[in-house]
C-alpha cells in the first residue's frame, strides 16, 4: 500500500501538526511508520503527550502570572484575555517543538 492510499485518522491538533510536518519535511519517516503499521500509534501518542503538556504548561504559566480564580471574579475580561494570551504562547512553543 502506498502512503497516499494509507488512511490516517484524525486525533487532534497536535497529531495533525506532526503529521503535516512529517508529510512536508520527512516523508520517508512518515512512510516508514506507515509501512511498519506504527503510524496510528505514533500519532495517538503525540496527541496524548502534547495535550497533557499543553494543559500543564498553561496551568504553570497561569500560576506564575497570578491568573487565578480571584482575578476571574474581580475582572473576568482581564482574566479571559490573559488566559487566551498564555494559551497562545504555549501553543507557539509546542508547535515549534512538534515541527522540529
Amino acid at each position: 500500500m502506498k502512503l497516499e492510499e494509507y488512511e490516517i485518522p484524525y486525533f487532534g491538533m497536535w497529531s495533525d501538526l506532526r503529521k503535516k510536518f512529517l508529510q512536508e519535511e520527512k516523508p520517508e519517516d512518515l512512510a516508514e511508520l506507515a509501512s511498519e503499521n506504527m503510524l496510528v500509534e505514533y500519532l495517538s501518542g503525540i496527541e496524548d503527550k502534547y495535550s497533557d503538556r499543553f494543559e500543564e504548561l498553561v496551568e504553570r504559566q497561569m500560576e506564575r502570572e497570578g491568573v487565578d480564580e480571584e482575578l476571574k471574579i474581580k475582572n473576568p475580561l482581564e482574566w479571559v484575555g490573559r488566559v487566551n494570551n498564555i494559551r497562545s504562547q504555549v501553543r507557539e512553543i509546542l508547535t515549534e517543538e512538534i515541527c522540529s
